[in-house]
């Protein structure tokens, strides 16, 4: 059977709908919209001349293998809480993108490699801005050194950015779960504070936290640490968020209720711009010589950044044949995959 459609699951909410709608583009009427909501799919679908096609299904319950009929490329825009469906699709030799950031659900998600290699499946996770852009960053910037000693990566995100709201839960979710970096070192998220510069906007706070990338990139590098830090363009919300972390009210941020509604207050609150940026410092030496590597990148919205490395990686595997299995992102590309859709500049 030839397949030839694109399944995008949440291809109605923040990223789901920028990657579709840069999708229709090269491949107008081959992209399904599925969510919960008929709805919300159909009024995509209907915004963009009806070259999509709407399709109500629910991730979290049984999806049956005839809804994936003629389906080439799933790309998951939600959080889910099994592989039940990353399987299906994989068992179904389907390709499938995820743009989770949840390090516990990637390592779920890596065990999965002998059924994609099985039956004949290309699956690459870590696709966004962070993980993703981040983890091709680090990568690069490590590349240019002869030994590397240290990886610093450092996130900037805008206070005044139209964050999804599951992306915002996270953060806030992750607050109150300690993780544990290099050496099995139990860490707190948003502490350790360091100032790093972020090309023209200059130096901003960036604390620890558990994105994933860390750990996935450790596989290439297990002897170094490498650390990701966090923090906003507004240096009173990076106080604030530090503030609350040391006198422990973060602990409120447990129950659901006050996450859900501390994350409506912050999207409607507007403070700071929608700039978002990376700053990666790779530390080691050169010529025999201690040497410093760092590569910066500055854009603005970041659901659209995310949007726009998915979309890049969609198009690899559709035009492009890879290897069978379950990668992250910088096991199969290079930051040169997305060098036209973005601009760097390094040190």
């Amino acid at each position: 059977m030839s397949r030839e459609n694109i399944l995008i699951v949440g291809g109605y909410g923040e990223v789901g709908s920028k990657m579709a709608t840069m999708l229709l583009t090269s491949y107008p009427n081959k992209i399904w919209i599925a969510g919960r909501s008929f709805e919300k799919a159909k009024q995509f679908c209907a915004q963009h001349h009806h070259l999509a096609k709407p399709i109500q299904m629910d991730v979290s319950k049984t999806v049956n293998a005839q809804q994936l009929a003629n389906v080439a490329l799933v790309i998951m825009c939600l959080e889910q809480k099994d592989t039940a469906f990353a399987l299906l699709c994989l068992k179904e030799g389907i390709m499938y993108i995820d743009i989770t950031a949840s390090y516990a659900f990637l390592k779920k998600l890596e065990e999965l490699h002998p059924i994609a290699k099985q039956n004949n499946a290309t699956a690459v996770f870590s696709v966004g801005m962070a993980p993703g852009l981040t983890n091709l960053m680090a990568m690069h910037a490590a590349q240019q050194l002869a030994s590397i000693e240290k990886l610093h990566i450092s996130i900037l995100l805008g206070a005044g950015d139209t964050h999804g709201n599951a992306a915002i839960l996270w953060i806030l979710h992750q607050l109150n779960i300690p993780f544990y970096s290099y050496k099995n070192k139990k860490t707190t998220n948003f502490t350790n504070r360091r100032k790093v510069p972020f090309k023209e906007l200059g130096k901003r706070s960036v604390y620890q936290f558990n994105f994933s990338d860390q750990h996935t990139l450790a596989k290439h590098f297990p002897t170094i640490p490498i650390m990701t830090r966090l923090g906003f363009d507004v240096e009173s919300l990076n106080w604030f968020v530090s503030f609350l972390q040391k006198s422990r009210i973060a602990k409120l941020l447990k129950f659901n209720k006050i996450q859900t509604t501390l994350a409506s207050l912050i999207q409607k609150i507007k403070i700071g711009s929608e700039v978002c940026g990376i700053h990666v410092e790779a530390i080691g030496k050169k010529h025999h010589k201690e040497a410093v590597f760092t590569l910066d990148f500055l854009d603005r919205d970041e659901s659209l950044v995310t949007a726009k490395v998915a979309t890049a990686i969609a198009k690899e595997l559709l035009n492009n044949k890879h290897p069978f299995g379950t990668y992250h992102i910088e096991e199969l590309f290079t930051l040169e995959t997305l060098q036209a859709q973005f601009t760097f500049s390094s040190q």
